[in-house]
Protein backbone atom coordinates (compact mmCIF):
# COMPACT_ATOMS: atom_id res chain seq x y z
CA UNK A 1 0.00 0.00 0.00
CA UNK A 2 1.09 3.26 -0.83
CA UNK A 3 1.82 5.50 2.31
CA UNK A 4 -0.32 9.15 2.41
CA UNK A 5 1.81 12.40 1.39
CA UNK A 6 2.95 13.81 4.35
CA UNK A 7 0.55 16.86 4.02
CA UNK A 8 -2.75 14.46 4.01
CA UNK A 9 -0.57 12.93 7.06
CA UNK A 10 -0.15 16.28 8.77
CA UNK A 11 -3.82 17.39 8.13
CA UNK A 12 -5.15 14.19 10.00
CA UNK A 13 -3.50 14.54 12.62
CA UNK A 14 -4.15 17.85 13.17
CA UNK A 15 -8.22 16.68 12.37
CA UNK A 16 -8.02 14.30 15.06
CA UNK A 17 -10.61 14.99 17.82
CA UNK A 18 -7.92 14.99 20.54
CA UNK A 19 -5.82 17.96 19.64
CA UNK A 20 -8.65 20.07 17.60
CA UNK A 21 -9.18 22.57 20.38
CA UNK A 22 -8.12 23.92 23.83
CA UNK A 23 -9.83 21.77 26.47
CA UNK A 24 -12.17 22.56 29.09
CA UNK A 25 -11.17 20.07 31.86
CA UNK A 26 -11.97 18.97 35.71
CA UNK A 27 -9.82 17.06 37.20
CA UNK A 28 -11.40 14.01 38.74
CA UNK A 29 -8.58 12.35 42.06
CA UNK A 30 -10.13 8.90 42.64
CA UNK A 31 -10.31 8.10 46.14
CA UNK A 32 -11.26 4.71 47.99
CA UNK A 33 -13.86 6.98 50.10
CA UNK A 34 -16.08 7.74 46.49
CA UNK A 35 -17.07 4.09 46.39
CA UNK A 36 -19.90 5.80 49.12
CA UNK A 37 -21.57 7.57 46.35
CA UNK A 38 -24.49 5.71 44.81
CA UNK A 39 -23.72 4.12 41.44
CA UNK A 40 -26.63 5.31 39.77
CA UNK A 41 -25.36 9.13 40.92
CA UNK A 42 -22.09 9.00 38.88
CA UNK A 43 -23.98 8.83 35.40
CA UNK A 44 -26.00 11.69 36.11
CA UNK A 45 -22.83 13.85 37.48
CA UNK A 46 -20.70 13.31 33.88
CA UNK A 47 -23.92 14.33 31.86
CA UNK A 48 -24.01 17.60 34.56
CA UNK A 49 -20.39 17.93 34.01
CA UNK A 50 -20.49 18.04 30.08
CA UNK A 51 -24.01 20.45 30.22
CA UNK A 52 -21.99 23.26 32.58
CA UNK A 53 -19.28 23.58 29.62
CA UNK A 54 -16.73 20.93 30.48
CA UNK A 55 -15.40 19.35 27.51
CA UNK A 56 -12.87 16.55 29.40
CA UNK A 57 -12.52 14.61 32.82
CA UNK A 58 -8.66 14.29 33.59
CA UNK A 59 -8.63 10.81 35.95
CA UNK A 60 -5.33 11.84 38.04
CA UNK A 61 -4.64 8.30 38.24
CA UNK A 62 -5.90 5.04 37.78
CA UNK A 63 -3.23 3.36 40.33
CA UNK A 64 -2.58 5.07 43.57
CA UNK A 65 0.00 2.64 45.31
CA UNK A 66 -1.93 -0.29 45.68
CA UNK A 67 -5.23 1.42 45.35
CA UNK A 68 -7.47 1.01 42.11
CA UNK A 69 -4.76 -1.33 40.84
CA UNK A 70 -6.95 -4.42 41.11
CA UNK A 71 -10.08 -6.52 42.08
CA UNK A 72 -13.43 -4.78 42.74
CA UNK A 73 -11.89 -1.21 43.21
CA UNK A 74 -10.21 -1.19 39.54
CA UNK A 75 -13.34 -2.32 38.22
CA UNK A 76 -15.25 0.61 40.05
CA UNK A 77 -12.97 3.13 38.52
CA UNK A 78 -13.22 1.92 35.24
CA UNK A 79 -16.88 1.82 35.06
CA UNK A 80 -16.58 5.50 36.14
CA UNK A 81 -14.58 6.37 33.48
CA UNK A 82 -16.89 4.78 30.92
CA UNK A 83 -19.82 6.51 32.17
CA UNK A 84 -17.80 9.90 31.99
CA UNK A 85 -17.30 9.12 28.55
CA UNK A 86 -20.51 7.56 27.69
CA UNK A 87 -21.94 11.52 28.96
CA UNK A 88 -19.44 13.20 26.05
CA UNK A 89 -16.58 13.62 27.86
CA UNK A 90 -12.89 13.32 26.69
CA UNK A 91 -11.07 11.60 28.99
CA UNK A 92 -7.38 11.90 29.46
CA UNK A 93 -6.02 8.86 31.76
CA UNK A 94 -3.79 9.30 34.39
CA UNK A 95 -1.73 6.37 34.71
CA UNK A 96 0.14 5.07 37.81
CA UNK A 97 0.63 7.42 41.34
CA UNK A 98 3.57 7.10 44.10
CA UNK A 99 2.60 8.62 47.42
CA UNK A 100 5.91 8.92 48.25
CA UNK A 101 7.03 10.73 45.07
CA UNK A 102 7.92 13.64 46.69
CA UNK A 103 10.44 12.16 49.02
CA UNK A 104 11.86 9.90 46.26
CA UNK A 105 12.46 13.11 44.06
CA UNK A 106 15.35 14.10 46.65
CA UNK A 107 17.80 10.75 45.84
CA UNK A 108 20.49 11.42 44.00
CA UNK A 109 20.20 11.95 40.51
CA UNK A 110 22.02 8.17 39.98
CA UNK A 111 19.79 7.05 42.35
CA UNK A 112 16.55 9.01 40.84
CA UNK A 113 17.33 7.40 37.58
CA UNK A 114 16.38 3.91 38.84
CA UNK A 115 13.07 5.11 40.84
CA UNK A 116 11.99 6.64 37.78
CA UNK A 117 12.71 3.39 35.83
CA UNK A 118 10.62 2.12 38.29
CA UNK A 119 7.68 4.36 37.86
CA UNK A 120 7.79 3.68 33.94
CA UNK A 121 7.09 0.11 34.22
CA UNK A 122 4.16 0.62 36.54
CA UNK A 123 3.02 3.64 34.21
CA UNK A 124 3.69 1.23 30.83
CA UNK A 125 1.52 -1.56 32.95
CA UNK A 126 -1.34 0.30 33.83
CA UNK A 127 -1.50 2.17 30.26
CA UNK A 128 -1.45 -1.06 28.11
CA UNK A 129 -4.56 -2.61 30.91
CA UNK A 130 -5.98 0.42 30.74
CA UNK A 131 -5.95 0.33 26.58
CA UNK A 132 -7.18 -3.24 27.01
CA UNK A 133 -10.02 -3.13 28.97
CA UNK A 134 -11.54 0.75 27.85
CA UNK A 135 -10.46 0.68 24.44
CA UNK A 136 -7.88 2.69 22.89
CA UNK A 137 -10.17 4.81 21.26
CA UNK A 138 -11.98 6.39 24.47
CA UNK A 139 -8.30 7.15 25.64
CA UNK A 140 -8.22 10.71 24.20
CA UNK A 141 -4.70 11.65 26.21
CA UNK A 142 -2.10 10.33 28.66
CA UNK A 143 -1.37 12.19 32.43
CA UNK A 144 1.46 11.54 34.47
CA UNK A 145 0.63 11.93 37.75
CA UNK A 146 3.94 13.86 39.15
CA UNK A 147 3.48 17.31 40.09
CA UNK A 148 7.39 18.82 38.94
CA UNK A 149 8.06 22.12 41.36
CA UNK A 150 10.46 24.59 40.95
CA UNK A 151 12.91 23.86 43.75
CA UNK A 152 14.00 20.20 43.13
CA UNK A 153 14.34 21.29 39.51
CA UNK A 154 15.50 24.25 39.26
CA UNK A 155 18.41 23.92 38.27
CA UNK A 156 19.45 22.58 34.44
CA UNK A 157 21.80 20.14 35.53
CA UNK A 158 19.46 18.80 38.20
CA UNK A 159 16.42 18.11 36.01
CA UNK A 160 18.28 16.13 33.25
CA UNK A 161 17.03 12.60 34.93
CA UNK A 162 13.31 13.99 35.02
CA UNK A 163 13.50 15.25 31.21
CA UNK A 164 15.06 11.69 30.07
CA UNK A 165 12.43 10.33 31.86
CA UNK A 166 9.55 12.53 30.53
CA UNK A 167 10.77 11.81 26.68
CA UNK A 168 11.03 8.24 27.51
CA UNK A 169 7.50 8.14 29.02
CA UNK A 170 6.14 10.49 26.18
CA UNK A 171 7.86 7.31 23.53
CA UNK A 172 6.71 4.82 25.75
CA UNK A 173 2.94 5.72 25.53
CA UNK A 174 3.07 6.47 21.43
CA UNK A 175 3.27 3.07 21.37
CA UNK A 176 0.62 2.15 23.17
CA UNK A 177 -1.53 5.25 21.39
CA UNK A 178 -0.32 8.19 20.39
CA UNK A 179 -2.17 10.84 21.81
CA UNK A 180 -1.07 13.95 24.35
CA UNK A 181 0.99 13.33 27.26
CA UNK A 182 0.66 15.71 30.04
CA UNK A 183 1.61 16.46 33.19
CA UNK A 184 1.48 19.42 36.29
CA UNK A 185 3.88 21.56 37.32
CA UNK A 186 3.88 24.42 40.25
CA UNK A 187 5.55 27.54 41.84
CA UNK A 188 6.35 28.64 45.40
CA UNK A 189 8.52 31.27 45.10
CA UNK A 190 12.24 28.95 44.76
CA UNK A 191 13.27 30.03 41.64
CA UNK A 192 12.86 33.48 39.59
CA UNK A 193 9.42 33.86 37.16
CA UNK A 194 12.15 33.34 34.36
CA UNK A 195 14.05 30.81 35.68
CA UNK A 196 10.91 28.82 35.88
CA UNK A 197 9.67 29.45 32.42
CA UNK A 198 12.74 27.91 31.45
CA UNK A 199 12.19 24.86 33.20
CA UNK A 200 8.92 24.34 31.40
CA UNK A 201 10.12 25.20 28.13
CA UNK A 202 12.39 22.14 28.82
CA UNK A 203 9.60 20.19 30.14
CA UNK A 204 7.60 21.02 26.94
CA UNK A 205 10.73 20.03 24.68
CA UNK A 206 10.74 16.63 25.69
CA UNK A 207 7.05 16.09 23.87
CA UNK A 208 5.26 16.26 27.03
CA UNK A 209 2.83 19.37 27.95
CA UNK A 210 2.87 21.22 30.96
CA UNK A 211 0.00 22.45 32.47
CA UNK A 212 1.02 24.93 35.51
CA UNK A 213 -1.35 24.73 38.78
CA UNK A 214 -2.01 28.84 39.68
CA UNK A 215 -1.42 28.58 43.11
CA UNK A 216 -4.57 30.31 44.42
CA UNK A 217 -6.06 27.35 46.40
CA UNK A 218 -2.54 26.49 48.27
CA UNK A 219 -1.93 30.04 49.12
CA UNK A 220 1.93 29.96 49.17
CA UNK A 221 2.38 33.02 47.45
CA UNK A 222 0.28 36.27 47.71
CA UNK A 223 -1.78 37.23 45.07
CA UNK A 224 0.64 39.59 43.02
CA UNK A 225 3.43 37.27 43.51
CA UNK A 226 1.29 34.71 41.92
CA UNK A 227 1.17 37.02 38.86
CA UNK A 228 4.54 37.55 38.04
CA UNK A 229 5.13 33.40 37.18
CA UNK A 230 1.40 33.25 35.49
CA UNK A 231 2.60 36.12 33.01
CA UNK A 232 5.77 34.84 32.81
CA UNK A 233 4.57 31.54 31.53
CA UNK A 234 1.83 32.89 30.17
CA UNK A 235 3.53 34.29 26.84
CA UNK A 236 1.71 33.64 23.79
CA UNK A 237 4.68 34.42 21.74
CA UNK A 238 6.30 31.52 23.88
CA UNK A 239 5.45 28.23 24.46
CA UNK A 240 6.15 27.87 28.47
CA UNK A 241 3.02 26.18 28.96
CA UNK A 242 0.03 24.28 27.31
CA UNK A 243 -2.59 25.45 29.73
CA UNK A 244 -3.19 26.52 33.31
CA UNK A 245 -4.76 24.46 36.18
CA UNK A 246 -7.05 26.87 37.93
CA UNK A 247 -7.72 25.49 42.01
CA UNK A 248 -11.33 26.03 43.07
CA UNK A 249 -10.68 25.13 47.10
CA UNK A 250 -8.75 26.50 49.75
CA UNK A 251 -6.48 24.42 51.25
CA UNK A 252 -6.57 24.20 55.11
CA UNK A 253 -3.09 25.23 56.73
CA UNK A 254 0.12 23.51 55.87
CA UNK A 255 -0.67 20.28 56.82
CA UNK A 256 1.53 17.94 55.05
CA UNK A 257 -1.47 15.75 54.14
CA UNK A 258 -3.66 17.87 52.10
CA UNK A 259 -6.41 19.41 53.54
CA UNK A 260 -8.84 21.82 52.13
CA UNK A 261 -12.00 23.17 51.57
CA UNK A 262 -14.50 24.31 48.83
CA UNK A 263 -14.69 28.11 48.10
CA UNK A 264 -17.83 29.67 48.89
CA UNK A 265 -20.15 29.85 46.01
CA UNK A 266 -19.63 33.31 44.33
CA UNK A 267 -16.14 32.83 44.33
CA UNK A 268 -16.22 29.52 42.77
CA UNK A 269 -18.31 31.46 40.03
CA UNK A 270 -15.52 33.78 39.40
CA UNK A 271 -12.51 30.93 39.43
CA UNK A 272 -14.74 28.81 37.09
CA UNK A 273 -14.97 31.54 34.97
CA UNK A 274 -11.24 32.26 34.47
CA UNK A 275 -9.78 30.32 30.76
CA UNK A 276 -6.15 30.00 30.13
CA UNK A 277 -4.41 32.53 27.97
CA UNK A 278 -3.63 32.28 24.30
CA UNK A 279 -5.99 29.37 23.94
CA UNK A 280 -4.30 26.86 26.42
CA UNK A 281 -5.74 24.23 28.11
CA UNK A 282 -8.31 25.43 31.34
CA UNK A 283 -8.41 22.89 33.65
CA UNK A 284 -10.00 23.10 37.29
CA UNK A 285 -8.93 20.93 40.36
CA UNK A 286 -11.02 19.16 41.13
CA UNK A 287 -14.30 17.68 40.55
CA UNK A 288 -14.64 17.20 44.68
CA UNK A 289 -14.91 21.28 45.42
CA UNK A 290 -17.61 21.63 42.77
CA UNK A 291 -19.84 23.70 44.39
CA UNK A 292 -22.51 21.07 43.27
CA UNK A 293 -20.87 18.47 44.90
CA UNK A 294 -21.52 19.81 48.11
CA UNK A 295 -23.17 16.81 50.53
CA UNK A 296 -22.50 14.38 47.35
CA UNK A 297 -18.90 13.49 47.86
CA UNK A 298 -16.54 14.00 51.01
CA UNK A 299 -14.10 16.02 50.80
Amino acid sequence: MRRAPLRFTLLLWLLMPWLACAATAIIYQPQLRDRAVPEMQWPQLFSQLRAQGFDTLVVQWTKYGDAFSNGDDHKWLLRRVREARAAGLRIVLGLSSDPAFFQRQETSNAALGDYLQELSRSNDAVAHQWANELGVDSIDGWYLPLEIDDKRWRDPAARKPLLAYLASEHRQLDRIARRPVYVTSFFAGNATPERYAELLDDVQRTGVRAWVQDGAGTGRLAEGERKLYLDAVGQCTATHAGGVVFEIFQQNGEDKAFSAKALPAPEASTALAQRAPCGGDSVFFDLRYLPEMTGVMQR
